[in-house]
């Protein structure tokens, strides 16, 4: 008999136990191997491998399922997952099993042919649903889950609803009748479980016994008299068992108790009285003595420890300790928010108000802290908080609160009764990130949605604190917090038109509570309001924010037409000189401002003051960098994650943005109006110097007649180039219909006027494009044909001519009596451009022959030019004969004494004499007609 059989729990004798061990013991080499490889399986495994010899395979019975049983069997075990998983949290595990689900569901219902599918598939779907969709969870309770369990929370939950739809009958009949109960919970696991043990115990012979009769592979009998001896006999087999699986000197070992050894030991007792009736469970008091051991225990049961209660008198000791708590680790901070709205109802006076008020703000603010924005619920209760804290304060004016103040640390504040009070702190710090969150939570929301529109009408109510807090400072008479909060109501103000700020005052008349404010008095015009805010601010704050406030009046100036007040006070107050060293912000603030100011002076027809406060910020390619509306694309440095989230970070709101396609439909129109007459000025007249104005423009529109094939116009671009080229071959009238039909002109409050006057400045510099370019064609000009091409009145086309005279652009008069322009000669020197082209021609073939000559020269002169042959004579000639003033004798008037003379009579005599002066001559006379030509 194997000795693997002992653990089934046979009844047979000492004498075979013994020798079983025996041979346990001296087992040889290959079965002790053979158990190495067994490693730690379980007891019945190793039964079913190493039974003896004389069994044989066809013993071991298989359970052998379906494919139906067995894809049924693997979606409850699935569903049984999903729903321990969700109820743990783990929303990652839940989504991995929630994918294998359909593979399987689709197996499955090949197999049903028309059958339900399992009931618990069907309620795990139910239950994940009402989870996920119904009860949801909140932004504290996805905070709390991990990265990866929060996102498998969200994608779960915007599938499961779609996935559902397909089982919309069987999930409403399974909500009419729902089976919630723990067997259920419990079954597919179970069934899961169960069927594999059920293979596995079946897979494992029964252990014939000496009776005959088979014993099951645990080695428990249920009915059996003698399961105390049965049980002492498997406890002793499988110690048996134990110890053959130890190999070599580790079985004479001692062992340390295994953990399982209570639980084997309560098992084992659970067997052996398993055919003895229970007795009847005991009430609970002899539970408690027979546990006490007859001990009887003496006094009261031991209550719950409980909270200490808050009083007026000891509010100031618990308001000390929150704040000593506060921003330390492990301190939560919604239970500090909590604790401190308790001391608030608990506060008896307005001193303790205060105080617990500035506690409860600061924590407020604190409870954000991390996050990209404060959300909107929180926001709203610390707006809140601060209305509560001015409405004290205004009511109890013995009462200030100062940065500067001596900490008031009394703990007799229960017993004030009104004196004059300063507590240490800075409500004006309390606006600013109140302002701050607000502008955050603007940049963090798209724009396009309604959510953003949602979040614009808390402007109003902040609008409101920023008035009443003025109007504290004002009547406190403090003068810092007071620029403070002026420069923060003429930021929400200086963007706006007078017509949205004129309702805005209107509706924060309406919710204000506190007194007028003498720098804002009611009734007053929104232009007369923000004159007297910034006013108080040039005479009473700092440089910085007198800068700031300087350029915001600009911009609002600008804003509404008044180009020339804004201008001035741009160029008195010298801000260009001092806005590169000023921080970022300034200089976002004077981009914006010089912005506004050229679409102001376009507006009222200024186009080249347009041009020039435009053109620096729109020839660089980092226009929304400059006007902090967006972070463009860097091609020549990357930006690090730090400066790009600072860069983001200084980005303003979109209803505060500037329309940059506006902006550049203004700037490439003015570049046009300067730029089309200027290239026909400097192409009729070769010598004047072609400078050109606009770069930007200039490179488009080459680009543009580079461009093999044009289609129609699309964007604002295309219009402008196409009625650039439509005004440099005189047509107006195409050139006019191109930029009026520019969509974007909608977008300007005056666009009819706009238009209109576009139209009429294209007329005059199609006027003046066609005089730069056929002046050289005509004698003279009549001014009535002048009128009638261009469709000016003549009044107006002879103030232009005149304009033009008088400044040096044409060379002509005009002769009023017969009402003709008279081209000057100077234009008939250079009078088309094929004799400018044939001026140049001669003045290249001109260069070209005077290089050839040069060239021979080098040739006959042996690779010598006449200066190193010159010096080199000097050396060699030495005090040779000369005139009398030193000359060299090649350089006296004499024919024989010329250079070319003296190497000619080497070779040919007085031939060759006669030709070098020849030759010689040639070159003078050569020299001279280049001369004249010249």
């Amino acid at each position: 008999m194997s000795r693997f059989f002992q653990n089934a729990g046979d009844s047979d004798s000492s004498d075979s136990d013994s020798i079983l061990s025996v041979e346990s013991d001296f087992s040889g080499d290959e079965q002790q191997q053979q158990q190495r490889a067994a490693g730690g399986a379980a007891g019945r495994f190793a039964r079913a491998a190493y039974s003896s010899d004389e069994e044989s395979d066809s013993d071991v019975k298989r359970v052998m399922k379906n494919p139906k049983e067995k894809h049924t069997d693997e979606l409850v075990k699935l569903a049984a997952d999903i729903l321990k998983a969700a109820r743990a949290d783990e929303w990652q595990a839940v989504a991995t099993n929630f994918d294998k689900m359909p593979s399987v569901v689709k197996k499955l219902k090949g197999l049903l042919r028309g059958e339900s599918l399992p009931r618990t598939y069907i309620r795990s779907l139910v239950k994940l649903e009402d989870r996920t969709v119904k009860e949801g969870m909140s932004k504290e309770q996805l905070g709390k889950l991990s990265s990866h369990d929060a996102r498998a929370f969200n994608k779960l939950k915007q599938r499961i609803r779609k996935h559902n739809k397909e089982y919309a009958d069987a999930i409403a009949a399974y909500r009419e009748n729902p089976v919630d109960s723990a067997d259920e919970d419990a079954e597919p696991a179970a069934a899961a479980d169960g069927s594999a043990s059920e293979s596995e115990d079946q897979a494992v012979p029964a252990a014939p016994t000496r009776a005959g009769r088979a014993v099951p592979a645990d080695g428990s009998e249920s009915e059996s008299n003698d399961s105390y001896w049965d049980s002492d006999e498997s406890d002793e087999s499988s110690s048996e068992s134990e110890d053959d699986r130890q190999v070599g000197f580790a079985r004479w070992l001692k062992k340390a108790p295994a953990k399982g050894d209570d639980a084997a030991k309560k098992t084992k007792k659970d067997r052996s009285q398993r055919s003895t009736p229970a007795p009847a469970p005991a009430p609970p008091a002899a539970e408690e003595e027979s546990e006490d051991d007859g001990f009887t225990k003496v006094g009261k049961k031991p209550q719950k420890p409980k909270k200490p209660e808050v009083t007026a008198e000891s509010l100031h000791e618990h308001l000390k300790a929150i704040t000593d708590a506060r921003g330390r680790k492990g301190t939560n901070k919604s239970e500090t928010v909590a604790m401190l709205q308790t001391l608030l109802n608990v506060a008896s006076n307005p001193l303790q108000k205060c105080k617990v008020l500035m506690a409860l703000i600061s924590a407020q603010f604190d409870e954000s802290a991390g996050k990209s924005y404060m959300p909107v619920e929180q926001w709203n209760r610390a707006q809140t908080t601060i209305n509560d804290l001015l409405a004290i304060l205004e009511a109890n004016p013995q009462l200030t609160i100062h940065e500067t103040a001596e900490v008031h640390d009394d703990k007799t504040d229960a017993a004030y009764a009104g004196e004059p009070i300063t507590l240490r702190g800075s409500i004006i710090s309390f606006l600013d990130r109140l302002d701050d969150e607000f502008t955050r939570s603007l940049q963090a929301i798209d724009p396009h949605t309604p959510d953003y529109i949602e979040r614009m009408r808390d402007s109003v109510p902040l609008y409101v604190t920023i008035a009443r807090m003025q109007g504290y400072f004002e009547r406190a008479d403090l003068g810092d917090s007071l620029c403070r909060v002026v420069l923060r109501r003429i930021e929400h103000l200086y963007y706006r038109t007078d017509q949205v700020n004129m309702q805005v005052e209107a509706a924060a008349a309406a919710l204000a509570t506190s007194g007028a404010s003498r720098l804002a008095p009611p009734g007053s015009s929104v232009e007369a309001t923000i004159h007297r805010l910034c006013t108080f601010l040039y005479e009473h704050a700092d440089p910085l924010l007198r800068i700031r406030a300087m350029l915001m009046h600009i911009f609002n100036h600008a804003l509404h037409k008044r180009y020339y007040v804004a201008r001035d006070l741009l160029l008195m107050s010298h801000i260009q000189e001092a806005a590169p060293q000023a921080d970022v912000n300034t200089q976002v603030l004077y981009n914006r401002a010089l912005a506004q100011l050229g679409l102001a002076a376009f507006r009222l027809g200024k186009i080249r003051e347009s041009f020039e406060h435009t053109v620096e910020l729109m020839s660089s390619n980092h226009q929304r960098e400059l006007l902090a509306q967006g972070v463009g694309q860097q091609r020549t440095q990357q930006l690090s994650p730090a400066e790009e989230q600072l860069q983001r970070q200084r980005q303003l709101p979109f209803h505060i943005n500037i329309n940059l396609e506006l902006l550049e439909c203004v700037f490439l129109t003015a570049s046009m109006l300067i730029e089309i007459p200027s290239m026909a000025a400097a192409n009729a007249n070769p010598e004047t110097r072609r400078s050109t104005t606009c770069r930007v423009f200039r490179r488009m529109l080459d680009f543009n007649e580079r461009q093999v094939f044009l289609g129609p116009p699309e964007n604002t671009r295309d219009h402008i180039m196409a009625s650039a080229k439509a005004l440099a071959d005189g047509n107006w009238v195409a050139s006019r219909d191109y930029i009026q039909a520019i969509k974007i002109w909608s977008l300007l409050p005056d666009c009819d006027d706009i238009k209109d006057m576009l139209a009429s400045k294209i007329q005059i510099e199609a006027l003046r494009t066609y005089l730069f370019t056929y002046s050289t064609q005509f004698e003279s000009v009549g001014l009535d044909d002048l009128s009638a091409m261009f469709g000016l009145p003549r009044p107006k086309v002879y103030a232009l001519l005149a304009r033009m005279v008088y400044s040096g652009e044409l060379q002509a008069s005009l002769d009023e009596v017969s009402a003709v322009l008279v081209f000057s000669r100077a234009n008939f020197e250079a009078s088309s451009r094929l004799q400018q082209t044939a001026l140049m021609l001669s003045n290249k073939a001109t260069a070209f022959a005077d290089v050839n000559e040069r060239v021979f020269e080098l040739k006959i002169n042996g690779g010598q030019t006449p200066g190193d042959r010159q010096q080199g004579d000097r050396q060699q000639g030495g005090g040779g004969q000369g005139d009398r003033d030193g000359r060299p004798n090649y350089q006296r008037a004499g024919g024989n004494a010329g250079r070319d003379g003296q190497r000619n009579r080497k070779d040919g005599g007085a031939g060759g004499n006669r030709n070098g002066n020849a030759n010689r001559n040639n070159r003078r006379g050569g020299g001279q007609r280049r001369g004249g030509r010249q």
